[in-house]
């Protein structure tokens, strides 16, 4: 399904309408509610409450700029860009990122002697008109190079918002906790270094990242030639063809692998079986690189028991290992 990928298509006028309901032959307005509606076309987008406080997208990215500048005060608003838009083709909800134009805030993961790698932090405002996302903010960390992202969850950002007043932007004060957002930069750096000191098998990449984002096969009795069949095919040759350039350019190690989670969440492939969008599957992946560099930092760590017992889990969720070479 096409989406919004430019800041002009998702900033589109919306305003709140009297909603009313046929009763017999009659009209009565619906007081308890109110549509949103798409100017001036006036497609209805959601329907809420009578005390719903209507924000736009375009108020929303200029909170999210009130938020870069709290959680990184030592920038400018004018170096803050908007880095991505992704909405779908409704534009009833909407992920804005925005990152600094500058090397000011770039994390360096690897090794002085490896191949170095820039990673730099964006805040990311979701918003919606249907009451589906909640207005919030999220802090993600994207490698430069390639732009591939993910979000770490966590409860770095917070912000109280008045509906009682007429303008919410006078309503809403940011909170940021700044020890644990600086811990958080110094754990990525060691998450980094964790995964690339991490080997993995070589060929075993691919199932290591279907398993990681969740991708489920089809029912195994479904014939060859059908639409989901057929779907997990090309999803394979997908996930293979990027595992097996990820490790030619970072070798065989849980890095490569976490630069395969992260393109494909960034890039969603469009499969009729990748049914989470990018903001869900780069939480995921933020979800895998905390877990996943706890556990093979520890003592006795076996990456062999680990590999295994994801199977198991795909094989209880009905989620089938991606192998190194794809179904034909």
């Amino acid at each position: 399904m096409p989406r919004i990928h430019t800041l002009n298509e998702a900033m589109f006028e919306v305003a709140l309408q009297p909603l009313y309901v046929k009763v017999g032959d009659r009209e009565v307005q619906a007081r308890d509610n109110q549509a949103v509606v798409q100017m001036p076309t006036g497609r209805v987008l959601g329907v809420v409450g009578r005390a719903y406080r209507l924000v736009s997208h375009a108020e929303a990215l200029s909170l999210a700029h009130d938020c870069a500048r709290a959680a990184f005060p030592e920038t400018r608003a004018s170096e803050w860009q908007v880095a991505s838009v992704d909405a779908p083709s409704t534009g009833g909800t909407c992920f804005i990122d925005l990152a600094h134009n500058s090397a000011a805030l770039d994390f360096s993961g690897l090794a002085a002697s490896q191949k170095p790698e820039v990673y730099g932090p964006f805040v990311r405002v979701s918003n919606s008109y249907n009451r589906t996302r909640a207005l919030c903010f999220d802090i993600g960390y994207s490698r430069k190079v390639c732009k591939n992202g993910l979000i770490l969850r966590s409860s770095l950002i917070s912000f109280k918002m008045s509906h009682q007043r007429r303008e919410i932007r006078e309503a809403v004060k940011f909170e940021i906790a700044h020890e644990r957002l600086a811990k958080q930069k110094k754990d990525f750096q060691t998450f980094l270094a964790r995964l690339q000191a991490c080997p993995v098998p070589a060929g075993a990449i691919a199932g290591f990242v279907g398993d990681v984002l969740g991708f489920q096969a089809p029912a195994a009795e479904l014939p060859s030639v059908d639409i989901r069949r057929l779907a997990w095919d090309a999803l394979q040759e997908v996930v293979v063809a990027a595992s097996e350039r990820y490790e030619q350019e970072l070798g065989a190690n849980a890095y490569a692998v976490l630069n395969v989670v992260t393109e494909l969440a960034s890039r969603p492939p469009e499969n009729l079986l990748v049914r989470r969008d990018r903001h869900a599957l780069q939480r995921r992946a933020g979800e895998w690189v905390i877990d996943f560099s706890s556990k093979c930092a520890g003592d006795g760590f076996d990456l062999g028991q680990y590999l295994a017992s994801l199977r198991q889990r795909a094989a209880v969720s009905g989620t089938a290992v991606i192998s190194a070479a794809p179904r034909r």
